[in-house]
């Protein structure tokens, strides 16, 4: 049984048990309270034939007096007390009711009683006679008309159901198609990608605000994530496939020399070893870069903290110096703080470093500064620098300046710094703004929130 027929059957049933239950609840207090007031009533005559009784009964004689009193639909009976009756006094058509049982009632009392499915109410009230004999007076009277009304309170309870029923069915099976549609098209969007291989969304009703809608905008943000992912996957094969193989044939080219010269040549022994350990080194870098730009903003695990941004560049300044033996100057402000993550602004701050590093010569200026609500680590080299409409382009994955800016030396890097430095500011709530001057020297400045404001990096 599908979900639909699941929803439309159980609200269906649903409605119609509460809508006969109400029904018949209203149908029997409605009842009851019928019989009570028609009892009352019955009790009431019953007293006052008793009174009538008591004043008349020296003057008129019992019989006469029991069928001035009788009711014209009912019995009037005087029971003795040794159980004996007087001639009960009826109408030609309540006869049936004299061949009623009776028997002596020392209290009062009061029945709904069924006769031939005709409804009766029954009374007896002891009632002392004249001779000082404490008699019943029983009374016995038909309340067929208040039946006949809740033949028809039946009747039309029974209609006003059925009737009710039917736009019930009809909202129930409107309900399930509500219901269900979004799933649908959930069904068939899944069914699509599925055989078209292409991510799709969900459209949604933007006035809608209810659970129905927060499990499309879910769905859609699972299938943002998942395209992310996937763009993700296949951007890391072709960088990987593309950039390894450089290397890859650099260190397969300097084996097979040194498998077939290295051992009568020592020059190309040292120089193969050399580029063998120099493109290794590379490549595991970029594996390295390449796997952390994989990685989604949500996986980078950021832990934001208050971070003494002196002591942290003062450190990563002295570790770096001592690394690659560059002459790194960093100025002591006194403290500054800020809102980061100390290891991934390490990371940040020596990806820059690293980047001056490879196209300078000169000593490499770290200047720490704090302004308003933000503050600015910058780190300055005098190198080669590089043109204006490169700027923009820098932070893009694999892209290299022109041979021109690649130093004496030959090192080169692999265009994944930086991109992957923008990603690291990205998700510790950083900037990275950078300047240039082509043939003086370039400036990257690591922009932080000192204070959290709202809940949020400000």
């Amino acid at each position: 049984m599908s979900l639909r027929s699941k929803i439309y059957g159980y609200s269906s049933v649903l409605f119609a048990v509460l809508l006969i239950a109400v029904n018949l609840s209203v149908y029997i207090v409605f009842e009851r309270m019928s019989i009570d007031n028609e009892i009352k009533r019955v009790e009431a005559e019953a007293e006052s034939i008793v009174k009538g009784v008591r004043q008349s009964a020296g003057s008129i004689p019992p019989d006469d007096l029991l069928r001035a009193y009788a009711p014209l639909d009912g019995m009037l009976r005087i029971v003795n007390e040794d159980g004996t009756s007087s001639p009960p006094v009826t109408t030609s058509a309540e006869e049936q009711l004299s061949k009623l049982s009776y028997k002596y009632e020392s209290e009062k009392k009061s029945e709904y009683t069924q006769v031939e499915q005709i409804g009766y109410v029954w009374v007896s009230v002891p009632v002392i006679w004249p001779d000082g004999e404490v008699v019943n007076l029983q009374v016995t009277e038909s309340i067929e008309d208040t039946e006949n009304r809740l033949s028809v309170l039946r009747t039309v309870l029974v209609a006003v159901t059925i009737i009710a029923l039917i736009p019930a069915i009809i909202s129930s099976r409107i309900l399930a198609n509500r219901m269900t549609r979004p799933i649908q098209q959930m069904t068939r969007t899944m069914s699509d990608i599925q055989s078209s291989g292409q991510f799709k969304r969900l459209p949604l009703d933007e006035k809608s605000k209810d659970e129905l809608k927060t499990m499309g905008q879910t769905f859609n943000r699972m299938m943002d994530l998942l395209e992310s992912n996937f763009e993700r996957q296949e951007r890391f094969v072709s960088d990987a496939s593309h950039e390894l193989k450089t290397p890859l044939t650099i260190i397969e080219s300097y084996a097979s020399l040194l498998q077939r010269r290295g051992k009568e040549r020592p020059e190309v022994f040292d120089e193969a070893v050399e580029a063998i350990l120099s493109e290794s080194v590379r490549m595991r870098e970029m594996t390295e870069q390449l796997l952390l730009l994989a990685k989604q903003p949500e996986q980078w695990n950021v832990q934001l903290e208050r971070v003494d941004i002196t002591r942290l560049a003062l450190d990563s300044t002295r570790a770096f110096r001592e690394a690659y033996h560059r002459e790194v100057h960093c100025d002591d402000p006194g403290r500054i703080w800020a809102i980061s993550d100390v290891s991934k602004l390490k990371q940040l701050l020596f990806i820059l470093l690293d980047n001056a590093r490879k196209y300078s010569e000169d000593a490499i200026e770290v200047r720490l500064e704090a302004k308003g609500q933000e503050c600015r680590i910058r780190i300055v080299d005098k190198g080669i620098g590089m043109r204006e409409e490169e700027l923009s382009k820098v932070f893009d994955r694999f892209y290299r300046v022109d041979q021109a800016r690649t130093r004496s030396d030959g090192a080169s890097g692999s265009g994944l710094g930086l991109s992957l430095a923008k990603d690291i500011a990205e998700a510790v709530g950083a900037r990275i703004e950078l300047s240039s001057t082509e043939g003086r020297g370039t400036e990257a400045s690591i922009i932080l929130p000192t204070s959290v404001q709202n809940g949020s990096l400000s």
